[in-house]
């Protein structure tokens, strides 16, 4: 696993985008852990990379 030393911004701006849809959708805040383990599942991990990969394919910078 790659190390981490700084969370960009865009980053904690995309969890809490997260975390305020759980509340929105659930009526109910997620723990950090409940994310987390969200993030690592392989479905979101594939979801992730083929947007990614789609990304990069139409020379779009984020």
């Amino acid at each position: 696993m790659a190390e981490v030393q700084q969370v960009h911004k865009s980053m904690l701006e995309a969890i809490g985008t997260i975390q305020d849809f759980i509340k929105e959708v659930t009526g109910q805040e997620a723990t950090q852990d409940e994310i987390a383990q969200a993030l690592t599942r392989y479905f979101v991990l594939n979801e992730i990379k083929d947007f990614i990969e789609h990304q990069r394919s139409q020379g779009e910078k984020l």
